[in-house]
């Protein structure tokens, strides 16, 4: 891997800690529903495959109209409290300033308004080309690399010198079938033995490794 030109982060779990948000959001709408919450403990491994997904797997239904609700009282409580207890994990920002020379954009499955809300409000946006959420009109989800090469093609970078980072299979997968180096983030929502069956490049244990990479 050699003159890196672009570096495309996933959100939550790599450049966010917001499970605490999501799960008093999802609890809000469990709780609303008349069933059983979820514990801090309970979330890290129903996230990463968006919303739709994680209220499924919460409520444990796949009755649409009760997935419909809970969607809905979910955006009502998360609208407010997306970065009540949402932060960066250590080492972020300052590690994102090091690296001017180098394009730097968010692809996340969290919807487009809540990531970029996450990101402007963490006071990161300045750091960053571009941040793109899930828009399901556009493009599927991670793994699916729909996303990333349209990242790739708006920021004219080739997929050989980009790197996807991020704390879950589906962002390895994604990396690599758009062509990209990738490297898989341990401090997250996915253990160490589940992120190498999806073969990264590089494994950093720290958002500050980052820099330790051989990236130029």
């Amino acid at each position: 891997m050699n003159d890196i030109q672009l570096i495309i982060f996933d959100l939550d779990g790599t450049l966010a800690d917001s499970r605490f948000d999501l799960a008093d959001a999802v609890n809000y709408a469990l709780e609303k529903l008349n069933k059983p919450l979820l514990s801090y403990e309970e979330l890290p491994p129903l996230l990463g495959s968006g919303l739709s997904y994680l209220l499924q797997k919460a409520t444990d239904t796949e009755d649409a109209q009760i997935l419909q609700q809970a969607r809905q009282m979910f955006d009502e409580y998360y609208s407010r409290n997306y970065v009540k207890k949402t932060r960066c994990y250590p080492g972020v920002e300052e590690t994102l300033a090091t690296l001017p020379q180098i394009k730097k954009a968010v692809y996340s499955n969290k919807a487009q308004d809540f990531t970029e809300a996450i990101i402007r409000e963490l006071g990161l946006a300045p750091l960053f080309d571009k941040v793109m959420g899930a828009q399901p009109g556009r493009y599927p989800l991670k793994p699916d690399p729909a996303g990333i090469r349209l990242i790739l093609e708006e920021l004219d970078i080739p997929p050989g010198k980009a790197l996807m980072v991020g704390d879950s299979t589906h962002d390895m997968e994604a990396g690599k079938a758009a062509g990209l180096h990738t490297c898989a983030v341990t401090y997250g929502y996915r253990p160490a033995e589940v992120l190498k069956e999806a073969k990264p490049e590089f494994m950093i244990g720290a958002f500050a490794e980052l820099l330790e990479l051989p990236l130029g």
